[in-house]
């Protein structure tokens, strides 16, 4: 044996008296995984993980099994045999700290170079403690990661070399239990919270789905049609074209209109007026339009990123908090690199994700600035009120129509001929007021 090295600069922390220091391949046997050949694996036999296998720190071995040959886990993978109690923890990321202990479903198991098998010794270390320590994270993160770009690696050397505290047998055991009943409560009080969370979303989803239908507020007689309200909008938008400060809208001029026996039917332009199939039927004083005809939806265009200055609200779609019409934080273009063009927008305005599955991030502007391109500045025209097309494109009729639309594999998304072809439902102007009122009072109540 060598002489005795001082590790004092390896030491995490100092432990209790009557603790230890201790390399892992001390306490427990440590072997990394392998690749067979293809011809290993086969329909049934031995199961075989792999890292997408290591989930919410559990086997979840029904999403993609594979399963290989018993001759082949028997010799060529001999020393990464998997049985019940072991501790599997992945060496490829990221993300490191994937972490499961082996079910007893499984009596043999098997799995490949990015993970690494940890049995402690018989009678010693309890697997538990291990896992908890480890699911820490402190010790793999100190770990010198290496590989290529993108991509973490702890070597086999490394992970047998990790350093554990390892208390007296009886106090590992009464923390282990300690550990389990409190991380139960954690576990419960996260389900009812995820409960609670989704209980909210679809309570808030309903109070949409009742405000564009016109089901949230009495309707007053009193109030002036939103047709009246389209057609100022439109006059408006007209004369900002006629000027060169505005484009008509895409696909034409439009007006729908609501015969007396319940029929709609739309006039684009000087054509004549066409049957149109809406979606469901509006209250009295209501009026379809299409999105396009009473705002500039897609006409957003972007400027060089080196134009914009140096204190502009940069927006991303990271900074929107989903349904709720509210944004997450004001980032300064100081503090994001902005190699690519943005598009500018004023206060007020609309800002619309196009993207799936983020289309039901919408808010109004409280400041000028400029945003990404996944997001769509929208201008309205006349004095439609902003705060109720809000509530629109988040309602759930419209998320139905914008994830029916979306197109491209990758990234889906809204296209700008489609969004402006969308059917709004419009309110009287006090009606849109009285709707927006109402959400927010009930959704108050919510929070």
């Amino acid at each position: 044996m060598g002489e005795p090295a001082c590790i004092d600069d390896e030491i995490p922390f100092e432990v209790p008296e009557g603790w230890e220091w201790a390399r892992l391949e001390s306490v427990a046997y440590v072997a990394a995984g392998k690749t067979p050949s293809k011809d290993s694996f086969v329909e049934e036999g031995i199961p075989y993980f792999k890292m997408y296998n290591l989930r919410g720190q559990r086997i979840d071995f029904d999403f993609q099994p594979q399963y290989i040959r018993p001759e082949v886990h028997y010799k060529t993978l001999a020393k990464s045999r998997i049985h019940p109690g072991d501790l599997i923890m992945n060496i490829v990321g990221p993300p490191l700290g994937k972490l499961a202990i082996v079910p007893e479903r499984f009596s043999e198991a098997n799995t490949n170079q990015a993970a690494v098998v940890i049995r402690p010794n018989p009678r010693g270390i309890p697997v538990e403690w291990l896992f908890y320590y480890l699911s820490e994270m402190t010790a793999i993160n100190r770990i010198a990661t290496r590989g290529s770009a993108g991509q973490l690696n702890i070597s086999l050397t490394q992970s047998k070399s990790l350093l554990v505290p390892v208390p007296p047998l009886a106090e590992q055991r009464r923390i282990v239990a300690e550990l389990g009943r409190l991380l139960s409560l954690v576990g419960s009080v996260e389900r009812d919270s995820a409960d609670l969370g989704a209980l909210r979303a679809r309570a808030r989803a309903k109070v949409l789905d009742l405000a564009v239908r016109g089901r949230l507020v009495p309707q007053d007689p009193s109030d002036e049609p939103a047709s009246a309200l389209l057609a100022r909008a439109a006059v408006e938008r007209r004369a900002l074209v006629g000027e060169g400060r505005a484009k008509a809208p895409k696909g034409g001029w439009s007006v729908i209109e609501r015969r007396s026996d319940g029929t709609h039917y739309e006039k684009r332009g000087d054509g004549e007026p066409v049957p149109v199939e809406v979606p469901y039927d509006l209250p009295e004083g209501w009026a379809w339009a299409r999105l396009g005809v009473f705002s500039d939806f897609g006409y957003a265009k972007s400027v060089a990123a080196d134009t914009i200055p140096d204190n502009a609200w940069i927006l991303d779609l990271e900074d929107i908090e989903e349904g709720t019409g509210r944004v997450l934080q004001h980032v300064k273009k100081r503090d994001r690199q902005a190699a690519s063009a943005k598009r500018p927008f004023v206060h007020g305005q609309l800002l619309y994700s196009k993207l799936r599955p983020y289309l039901n991030k919408v808010l109004i502007a409280d400041s000028d600035g400029f945003c990404t391109t996944e997001i769509m500045p929208i201008h309205l025209y006349g004095l439609i009120n902003p705060e109720f097309v809000c509530l629109c494109l988040m309602s759930p009729y419209f998320l139905e129509y914008a994830n029916r639309c979306a197109y491209g594999c990758k990234m889906p998304r809204l296209s700008p001929v489609d969004g402006a072809s969308a059917l709004v439902p419009i309110p009287p102007l006090y009606e849109q007021r009285r709707i927006v009122d109402r959400v927010k009072a009930v959704i108050a109540l919510m929070s």
